[in-house]
């Protein structure tokens, strides 16, 4: 970090040390809100068996000589509850571990929002949202856990739920980034 911006932060947190309390009090009260959310997907949620199932890797980042050495069927388990709210849409707290692109194990554990969309029949929902989870991966930082925040799509027909999301990019590098991982859950 620079030291003029380094400077100017600590100058800024000095002068004003009351609304540096008063974020402290927002902050708390924020995590204490997400934490009952957490609780109450968890007690409230129905069980849900995850199947983590395939990789696509895009053939515009990924050279094909790469592409023919990655792994494409994430094969591994998860479980998790997923919870209906009052207006329709799922909130979800999970745990996976499956097969990565290197055929490493790569562990995630995690909370997913989406808002549902039911076009045709209430046993049809189409679905989209967020998941932010902590995962870790031996080719990312040693295996050293770390966060993710990622694009969710979901399709299902009455307990089974089709989920999708896409690992984007990072940077211009070759071989690395826009992937899109599937996996299916079913409640019971």
């Amino acid at each position: 970090m620079r030291p003029s911006l380094l400077a100017a932060l600590l100058g800024a947190a000095l002068l004003t040390p009351c609304q540096a309390f008063a974020l402290s009090d927002s902050l708390g009260s924020w995590g204490n809100a997400a934490m009952q959310e957490l609780h109450q997907t968890y007690n409230e949620g129905q069980p849900e068996f995850l199947i983590p199932g395939y990789s696509w890797h895009d053939p515009h980042t990924y050279t094909a000589t790469k592409r023919a050495q990655l792994n494409d069927w994430a094969i591994g388990l998860g479980w998790g509850h997923l919870r209906v709210d009052d207006a329709g849409n799922t909130e979800q707290v999970y745990a996976l571990a499956f097969s990565d692109s290197h055929h490493d194990v790569e562990p995630v554990v995690g909370y997913a929002k989406q808002w549902m969309w039911r076009p045709f029949t209430p046993n049809l929902h189409l679905g989209i949202g967020y998941t932010i989870g902590v995962t870790s991966r031996a080719d990312t930082m040693k295996n050293f856990p770390f966060p993710i925040a990622l694009p969710l799509l979901s399709i299902g027909y009455h307990k089974f739920t089709l989920y999708g999301t896409l690992i984007p990019r990072f940077n211009g590098s070759p071989n690395n980034g826009n992937v899109v991982f599937l996996f299916g859950g079913l409640q019971y």
